[in-house]
């Protein structure tokens, strides 16, 4: 997944006379007073409600309304072409008066606002009697003129090329889908909607978008939630926070599995020896992707660059790495770690190649990343001179900070997918053209108002770092920043632990984050053992009064419980609707709701035991619950039943069954939660 690409401050004395010129004009516009609703059945609201001075039509988004703004696509020309910005807008429900209304803007840069409504009316659930909600779609993005660029959309792997010939299809246009335009599209918005002030929240990408907005429009602020952020002043050109975020992440979340720690060692010093292993000697091999295609992948530094930096995984490269490596290092075993590396060779770009510009715009992404980051080159100097502004720049990081990326070399980390390096993505789209200056969607000086502003991290998110979001917290002056234990990228939506997501509810409610404890109880990530070829080399589950099952069987049981993780961990990144266990069988996947059901079919974790059952996850509640039987080595057999919450942080769970008609009651470490796709920065 993409950092830039992606599943990566203003004047205080102006902000009085512009909040004093914001409220003259919606009096001119005749702002009309808040809607409200008795009760919160979309079924019984109007076709049709007046909300400013536009009049929305519903249109079946779970009782939102849909609306559409005409804009300048170049402010600087008033009268020249127009971009149509879409919107959902979501009344509250009660009859009391409106509280606040609520924005929300999504990440990438390229997916559209509009398509994550449920994720935001989950969040705000609590909130949505007496607030309004109301989410865009940035310009360039979904339902407002998606930028659909071939072969760019569709490709598998980016290129320098086809980002530039992107570019030089827009045009003039090139220049003008920042995020600068973007928060001036939301604060006229504002204003034909006839609202004052907002609670901003954005994630991954939408926090840039968001910094942008309160730099440009502070007086339009009642908050600031920024989850996943990244800082629009004072970014590192190189990006450098990625590589301490891979050598931290290594040995923290190591130190927290006793499956991993109790082996000894640093997972970091095991990958500085995989590397050189495989720098001296490359191991090619066929593996299954999580869809279920095979692959012919090659374990080489460029590989495990791929798997150390590229955060779509959710967690699951991070959950299976190490135990991959070892089973390679120590029992000279390659098939767990050739699957991670196809799995990961399969998801780069997973948002953009063969799906629709409406849902993700690769094309948006290009034109913001260059428009809008540091670069390592003056974008305003044509291709030839920023490849060698960029070439002298390497040639000394070379000679001053060669880990800057360890444990890969600069040189490696050059040849990583062009999604994941992104140094040189912008060598060839157009040269912006005024007004509109490269790197600066804020206009100087660049400071933030006295906004009440949260900053969100997970402590293991590896796309927009802890340190990233140190950084902005620091700029905004009354900003806080509340990390996240064990978790990853984006950590309020989706929010299965109901940490994030209630400190998020409070900070908009009394603009203080409230209790944080929760965030200190979230469960770590629990690593496999390391990928054993027999069954009975499993770990066993730990018996308990009423256990008749052998020692033996208990690892057979156990052997089990991590057949069905290591499908379980996958479900959520899996496209298809089936796929292959590691060593043979295979597994489907099917939807009710929030729930996931996974049936396997003889699936081989170990070489000697057959795995069938069926695996229930619920998405909100985190509960799983899994019946399994199994067959071998030899003629053992058994049947098992577990039970178990991606919320308990003890990591235990009760283990119930048979094992050669002997009754089984044993304890097991969970498996861990199935992955959650990243989206974006």
């Amino acid at each position: 997944m993409l950092r830039a690409l992606t599943w990566r401050a203003t004047p205080r004395g102006r902000g009085a006379v512009r909040h004093i010129a914001a409220a003259c004009l919606l009096a001119v516009l005749g702002a009309a007073p808040p809607v409200a609703f008795a009760g919160a059945d979309p079924a019984s609201r109007p076709d049709t409600i007046r909300v400013g001075q536009m009049t929305l039509q519903r249109c079946g988004q779970e009782g939102g309304y849909c609306g559409r703004l005409s804009r300048p696509l170049d402010p600087a020309h008033p009268s020249g072409r127009t971009i149509d910005i879409d919107f959902l807008f979501f009344p509250h429900h009660g009859s009391v008066p409106r509280r606040g209304v609520i924005v929300g803007s999504e990440g990438g840069p390229g997916l559209a606002t509009t398509k994550a409504a449920a994720q935001y009316l989950n969040l705000f659930a609590p909130l949505l009697d007496d607030h309004d909600l109301l989410l865009d779609d940035q310009r360039g993005t979904g339902r407002s003129d998606a930028i659909d660029c071939e072969p760019l959309q569709s490709m598998q792997h980016l290129t320098v090329g086809a980002i530039g010939a992107c570019g030089a299809s827009l045009g003039p246009a090139a220049t003008l889908y920042g995020s600068g335009l973007a928060a001036d599209d939301l604060a006229a918005l504002l204003d034909r909607l006839g609202i004052p002030k907002i609670d901003l929240i954005g994630t991954s990408y939408g926090t840039f978008l968001a910094q942008t907005f309160a730099g440009r429009h502070p007086d339009r602020l009642r908050s600031l939630v920024l989850d996943g952020a990244y800082p629009v002043i004072d970014e590192d050109p190189f990006f450098a926070a990625a590589g301490a975020a891979v050598r931290r992440n290594l040995d923290l979340i190591c130190a927290r599995a006793p499956s991993c720690h109790e082996g000894g060692g640093t997972s970091l010093g095991r990958t500085i020896r995989l590397l050189q292993r495989l720098r001296a000697h490359p191991i090619t091999g066929q593996a299954r992707t999580i869809d279920g295609d095979s692959l012919s992948v090659t374990l080489d530094a460029e590989s495990i660059g791929n798997i150390l930096y590229d955060g779509a995984s959710g967690g699951l490269n991070d959950r299976e790495f190490d135990p991959a490596m070892r089973a390679l290092l120590d029992a000279g075993d390659p098939v767990p770690l050739l699957r991670l590396a196809a799995e990961n060779a399969a998801l780069q770009g997973d948002a953009g190649p063969g799906g629709p510009p409406t849902l993700y715009s690769r094309g948006l992404n290009a034109a913001v990343t260059c428009m809008d980051y540091p670069t390592l080159f003056d974008m305003t100097a044509a291709p030839a001179v920023r490849r060698a502004e960029l070439a002298a720049r390497i040639v000394r990081a070379k000679a001053r900070h060669p880990g800057l990326y360890a444990p890969l070399t600069i040189a490696e980390w050059l040849r990583l997918p062009l999604e994941l390096r992104l140094l040189d993505l912008c060598l060839e789209w157009p040269v912006p053209t005024p007004p509109y200056s490269p790197g600066h969607p804020i206009p100087a000086p660049a400071r933030f108002a006295d906004i009440p502003t949260l900053v969100l991290s997970g402590e293991l998110d590896g796309l927009t770092t802890p340190e990233e979001g140190a950084i902005v917290a620091r700029q905004f002056p009354h900003g806080r920043q509340v990390v996240v234990e064990n978790s990853f990228h984006v950590v309020s939506l989706g929010d299965v632990d109901n940490c994030a997501s209630r400190i998020v509810q409070v900070f908009v409610t009394t603009l203080r984050p409230g209790n944080t404890a929760c965030t200190h109880h979230v469960r770590p990530l629990r690593m496999p053992p390391p990928f054993p070829r027999h069954a009975v080399d499993v770990p066993p589950a730990v018996a308990m009064s009423g256990n008749l099952a052998s020692p033996e069987a208990l690892s057979l049981a156990a052997a089990a419980v991590q057949t069905a993780g290591d499908i379980a961990a996958r479900w959520r990144l899996n496209r298809s609707g089936h796929g292959f266990g590691l060593r043979g069988g295979s597994f489907r996947i099917g939807m009710a709701g929030s729930a996931a059901a996974i049936r396997l079919d003889q699936v081989r974790w170990t070489d000697d035991l057959i795995v069938s059952g069926i695996v229930l996850w619920d998405r909100e509640s985190a509960a799983a619950t899994a019946s399994l039987t199994f067959a071998g080595p030899g003629r053992h057999h058994g049947h098992v039943d577990v039970d178990w919450s991606g919320r308990n942080r003890n990591g235990w769970a009760l283990l119930t069954g048979t094992v050669d008609d002997a009754a089984l009651r044993a304890l097991i470490e969970l498996p861990s939660a199935p992955a959650a796709s990243t989206a974006g920065r």
